[in-house]
């Protein structure tokens, strides 16, 4: 029963290792459905109402997954990436900061970068303070989707903006066919997810992490995968340093 298994994952030493795990797989299943364009709706559960105890549980593992990487700081985006990211900076006992999609009057310096995401149809900016970004951060990045991968890319900007160090990066739920852990391999830092998934015929499948393709296999998928950014260095007058006047 799918409430005694709660019960269950609250109790003992080794809760935080699969709990999230467990729950989340479970919500896939029962709840979550297919949309156009193989676009997953967890609307219930993560992304709308929220499941606060189930994210608490994949937080507290992500955290777990991750906190040998020795982060000072969790980076996420707004609005639902703030969920797993806020119970990830929790268990972690670090401070957790999010990109905002608008500009901020009340923020003078600011990192910019853009991106496009799979369920946009524009490109969408990202900025994050000056303040809250520095050299010696050592940050996790931490978002509810691994799809294609261009949220992530773009929040690993942001910190390399500050030269900042990213040392992992952690997701609730990965699509595997759409290669965003290749297109993010170049930046060879360790990526964790609570749930591997794939869609077949418009059934959602939870592929078991141990069957997961062996990194080498992966990394072969590098050249196949073309970036959507020029890596060229930036104009004199284009630093991705936005200031404002206020």
């Amino acid at each position: 029963d799918f409430y005694e298994r709660r019960v269950q994952e609250r109790q003992g030493p080794r809760r935080k290792k699969t709990a999230g795990q467990t729950l989340l797989k479970e919500r896939l299943l029962r709840e979550a459905t297919v949309l156009d364009a193989d676009i997953l709706k967890v609307s219930s559960f993560v992304n709308h109402m929220v499941d606060v105890e189930m994210m608490e549980a994949c937080g507290e593992e992500l955290a777990e997954r991750l906190e040998k990487q020795q982060p000072t700081k969790v980076l996420t985006v707004e609005a639902t990436g703030l969920l797993p990211a806020m119970f990830v900076a929790k268990a972690l006992s670090l401070p957790c900061v999010f990109a905002r999609k608008q500009r901020q009057i009340s923020i003078s310096d600011s990192y910019q970068t853009s991106y496009k995401s799979t369920v946009a149809s524009t490109p969408q900016d990202l900025y994050v303070s000056t303040e809250y970004l520095n050299p010696s951060d050592r940050v996790l990045i931490i978002d509810d989707f691994l799809a294609g991968g261009r949220t992530a890319d773009a929040l690993v900007r942001l910190c390399k903006m500050a030269n900042a160090n990213v040392v992992g990066g952690g997701f609730l739920i990965e699509k595997a066919a759409d290669a965003g852990r290749a297109f993010l391999s170049g930046y060879q830092i360790p990526l964790e997810s609570i749930a591997l998934v794939e869609v077949k015929d418009g059934t959602i499948h939870v592929i078991e992490q141990d069957s997961r393709e062996a990194p080498a296999q992966l990394q072969s998928e590098v050249a196949a995968v073309a970036r959507n950014f020029d890596d060229s260095p930036p104009d004199d007058d284009d630093d991705g340093l936005v200031r404002l006047s206020v």
